[in-house]
Parts: structure tokens; C-alpha cells; sequence
């Protein structure tokens, strides 16, 4: 847990094993004792914190890869009642919190602006009515897995009416009676983040003040008429994203936003519908920062048009998966966007060693998605030395590269996915561990290191996340050693062999969340079953 003091309203992250990384520099000296990692909450441990910062406004308590099980529905009421100053609040994976938990949030925290809450199996319908005691709540997010049913997801509109942000992510759920609820009452709404399963879009036409749309579907269904009639209702919009696999937007309802939106500053989809011609619509968008344009199918030059057209505040840029990518087309539309930051060309077909050369110009860039790509070793060595601040590439399943030592220049890594990479070894891992002393997100899927290079990770001693899935020369035991050694590993990811390995065992007891990988495989193998036997016992009952 961290405190962040100053001209800045108080900050409190109390969570395990999860510090922000190169934030340590803000900690107060009063502070210092609350950075070692804390194997798991208890209640004392909330009530000693609700003690001491008893004028606190933003906290956040929790973490996806550290659920926690010792905190009670007691210890949390406890721990509101002290903080009447709370604006913001994040409740991330307390397996005990239920409704009445959320109630005692309501009833002590009456000048609350924000709420996410985050995977709570055990919270009903009930919870979103107490949100009727927040008639100040500006921003309220829902992720993962509830109680919750579609009818009472329509009273977050009527019990908070004056809601500027909403995200929702749910798998199962189906979220129209939400949206309908949001758009006939939440008047001034901005912001809205959706990912869903099962949802009508029709209601949100209703709405007139949306200024970001984010929209990740899972579904067959088309929604273009529906993205053309918001496209018309909000004139402000300034944000668009919208992915869908398996209904990608069509050509008509993308250039819908782009036509009606000139000041938009980001535009993200899947652009396998899109023509050349609808692509170079983006000319005239001269604000935007951000730009996807997933499985686009280029047959001319309209990436290097938009490269010509002077977008001088691109700071990302996305072609991934995309084919007819030619190098000429890419180096115009990189190297005219000196302010570049985020690249990803995974899976680009067309390219070559002259397209990833234009990455070179760019010293600012911090993120860089070269996965499933034929980049060589010179390139990649050039972009090293030129990227001084890059701190997350994902190399995935390079074949070109044959030594770990081509990777000696980057200087700042923070995350490093490595995924299908042959060039991984024991020995490359040994040089890793001792050159990256930043290294907190380490990826070496489907490789071939063993007990010998996990050992060598010990030396990094900020890791958190490691995963390893997949790697047969990988054993339990080493495992626990590497839990001992690195205090901020909290989150492992490895193979489904392991799940009846002693290990786990030893596992829990240092509180490192574990995640045990099934091949896709098998779960082709048990979904093709599960259906077979409903389709049976469906067929059985009809008789």
C-alpha cells in the first residue's frame, strides 16, 4: 500500500503485492513502512489505516490478481465509518463483500463521486438500489461476475441520475434494460464503456451528451443502424471505439462517425469492412491522437495519404492483422507523426526490413507490437538503440532473432512478452534478469527455458506478474523458490500439469494468485462435448 501526499488530494492504494511501479519517489518517509508486501489482508490491517488517515479521499482497496478472503463484511463496515471525506472509491475482488457491505458505504460515505466495484459473487439487486443514497455519484464502473439480474441493472439510471461515466463489463448479463435506464435518465452522461455478451444499442440514440463511446461486443449481432443513429444524436462525441469479432462495424455506420465527428481524437475498430476511400474520410479529423485500424485490407495508398495530410497530434497507431501493409505506405504514415508513442503491427503481412526501419525515428515511443512478424535482427537492434523509453514491446513468435542479446539495449523494460520465441533460453534469462532491474510483467509462454532460468529470475526484484504456460522443462518446486526470492510476485500463470503438484500447495502460502492454463485444445474438446450432451438430452426431452 502506498500514500501519495502533496497539492494533491490525499491517495491511499492499499492492495498486495502491487505497488505502481517508479511511483515509489512520492512516498512520504511516514510511509515508508507501508511498502513491503503484505501477504493478506486482515481487518485489523483496514482498521489501523481507517485510524490514521482519517481525511483520506481516494482509495483503492483490492486487485484482479489478488483477491482477498480475510477481510469480513464486518471489517469493512468498520472501516467506512471513518472516512466521511471519501470521493473516490475502488472495492476490487473482496470475496466477503456483499450487500450489506455496499450499504455501509452509502450510509458513511455521503460525498462519494466515484465507485468501481469489481467481481462480487455473492452482491444482488440490492446493492444497486442503496446507490439511490449517492445523488452526487459522477462515475460508476461494473466489472466481472454478480448477482446481479437485468432488471435490477435498470435502477442505476434511476437511483443516480446525475452520472457523467458509466463502464459496464459483463459476460452473461444482458445489459438493454441498463442502457435504456441510463439513456432516459442520465441526462448529462459523457462517458460510456461497454463490453457485453447480450445488449440492444437502440436506446442510446436517446442520448445527446455522450462525448466518449467504447463499445466491445461478443456477439452476432449488426449494429450499425443503431452506431448511425448515435453518430446523429451527439454532435460532441470526440472518442469512438468499437470492437466486435464477429460482427465487425460495416463501411456506411464507420463513416457515419467520421463525417459527423470532425474533432474526434481517437477512432478504433476493426476495419475489415472499411475501402480505401473510407479510410482517407480520417484526413479531415486533424485532432486525432489515436487511430485503429485492425484488419484493414489496404489495396492503395491510403496509409500514407493519412500520413501526408499532416495528423500532427498522433500519439497511437494501430494496423494489426493487417495485410497489403506495404513498407513504402507505412514509412510515410510513421515517420510523418514524430510524436508517435504506441505502434502495433501484429500479424501485418507486407512488411519487410525497410517498414520497421521507420520505427527507428522515434525516440518517445513507449509501446511497440511486433508480434508474428518477420522483423530481423539489425532492425530490432536499431529500434533498441534509438527507443530509449520503450518499456513494453511483445516480440510473439519471432523467427528471425536467434539470441536473447539482441534485446541488451532496451534499458527500459517494464513488460516484455517473449510468447513461441525460440530465441529464449536458460542463458538469455540469466543475461535478462541481471540487465532489467525495472522488469515487473514477464511473459515466456510455449518456451523452452527450465528450473535452471526460472532461478535466474530471481534477481528481478520488482517482478509481479510472470507467466509461464506451456514451458515442459519448467518444475514445481523452483516455482516456490522464485515466490520467496522476488517480495512483489503476485500473480503466476502456469501450466494445467501442475494442478495436482505439491507446489499450489506452497503457492498459497506465499499469496501468489496462481492461474493454471488449459490448451485451447481441450477447451474446443469440452465445449464440442458439452454441446453434443445438451443437444441429446434436448432431443431426449422432445420425445
Amino acid at each position: 500500500m502506498t500514500r501519495e501526499t502533496g497539492m494533491e488530494p490525499l491517495i491511499f492504494y492499499f492492495f498486495t503485492g502491487d505497488l505502481p511501479m517508479k511511483s515509489t519517489n512520492k512516498l512520504q518517509a511516514s510511509a515508508d513502512s507501508c511498502t513491503h508486501k503484505i501477504r493478506e489482508l486482515h481487518n485489523g490491517d483496514l482498521l489501523l489505516v481507517a485510524s490514521n488517515f482519517c481525511q483520506l479521499q481516494h482509495l483503492v482497496l483490492g486487485h484482479p490478481k489478488s483477491p482477498q478472503e480475510k477481510i469480513t463484511e464486518d471489517g469493512i463496515s468498520s472501516y467506512v465509518k471513518n472516512f466521511h471525506n471519501l470521493r473516490k472509491l475502488t472495492l476490487c475482488c473482496l470475496s466477503n463483500l456483499r450487500d450489506p457491505g455496499v450499504l455501509a458505504v452509502t450510509q458513511n460515505c455521503r460525498h462519494l463521486t466515484s465507485l468501481s466495484l469489481t467481481s462480487y459473487r455473492n452482491m444482488t439487486d440490492g446493492a444497486l438500489n442503496v446507490l439511490s443514497n449517492y445523488k452526487s455519484l459522477k462515475e460508476l464502473q461494473l466489472t466481472g461476475i454478480f448477482m446481479f439480474t437485468s432488471f435490477g441493472l435498470s435502477k442505476i439510471g434511476e437511483n443516480c441520475k446525475g452520472l457523467l461515466t458509466v463502464g459496464l463489463d459483463f459476460d452473461s448479463l444482458d445489459i438493454s434494460l441498463a442502457l435504456k435506464s441510463i439513456a432516459t435518465n442520465c441526462h448529462k452522461l459523457e462517458t460510456l464503456t461497454l463490453k457485453f455478451r447480450s445488449g440492444d444499442l437502440r436506446e442510446l440514440s436517446t442520448l445527446c451528451s455522450l462525448i466518449c463511446l467504447h463499445i466491445k461486443a461478443d456477439n452476432i449481432n449488426n449494429v450499425d443502424d443503431e452506431i448511425i443513429n448515435v453518430s446523429i444524436a451527439n454532435r460532441n462525441l470526440k472518442e469512438f471505439t468499437f470492437f466486435n469479432p464477429f460482427a465487425p462495424l460495416g463501411e456506411v455506420a464507420a463513416m457515419a462517425v467520421i463525417n459527423n465527428y470532425k474533432t474526434l481524437e481517437k477512432f478504433c475498430i476493426e476495419a475489415f469492412n472499411l475501402s480505401e476511400p473510407a479510410v482517407l474520410c480520417l484526413i479531415d479529423c486533424k485532432n486525432l491522437n489515436s487511430v485503429a485500424l485492425n484488419q484493414f485490407y489496404s489495396e492503395g495508398k491510403s496509409l500514407a495519404k493519412l500520413g501526408q495530410s499532416g495528423m500532427l497530434k498522433l500519439k497511437e497507431i494501430s494496423v494489426a492483422f493487417g495485410s497489403g501493409i506495404w513498407d513504402r505506405n507505412l514509412e510515410i504514415l510513421i515517420r510523418a507523426n514524430k510524436g508517435l508513442e504506441k505502434i502495433s503491427l501484429q500479424c501485418c503481412s507486407g512488411l519487410s526490413v525497410r517498414g520497421f526501419s521507420a520505427i527507428v525515428s522515434y525516440k518517445n515511443l513507449q509501446y511497440l507490437d511486433i508480434s508474428f512478424t518477420n522483423i530481423d535482427n539489425a532492425s530490432l537492434v536499431a529500434i533498441e538503440n534509438s527507443a530509449s523509453f520503450l518499456h513494453h514491446p511483445s516480440l510473439v513468435k519471432f523467427k528471425s532473432v536467434r539470441d536473447m542479446k539482441v534485446l541488451s539495449n532496451f534499458k527500459a523494460l517494464e513488460y516484455l512478452n517473449l510468447d513461441q520465441c525460440l530465441f529464449v533460453s536458460d542463458k538469455g534469462l540469466d543475461f535478462l534478469a541481471v540487465g532489467y532491474s525495472w522488469l515487473s510483467d514477464l511473459s515466456l509462454a510455449s518456451t523452452r527455458i527450465t528450473n535452471t532460468g526460472v532461478s535466474y529470475l530471481a534477481s528481478c526484484s520488482v517482478l509481479r506478474s510472470l507467466k509461464i504456460p506451456y514451458c515442459r522443462g519448467v518444475q514445481g518446486l523452483d516455482l516456490v523458490a522464485i515466490t520467496k526470492s522476488c517480495c512483489w510476485l503476485r500473480y503466476l500463470v502456469i501450466s494445467h500439469r501442475f494442478r495436482d503438484n505439491e507446489a499450489l500447495v506452497e503457492l498459497k502460502k506465499q499469496c501468489c494468485l496462481t492461474r493454471l492454463e488449459i490448451p485451447k485444445s481441450w477447451v474446443a474438446q469440452i465445449t464440442a462435448a458439452t454441446e453434443s450432451m445438451l443437444t441429446a438430452l434436448l432431443s431426449f426431452l422432445s420425445q
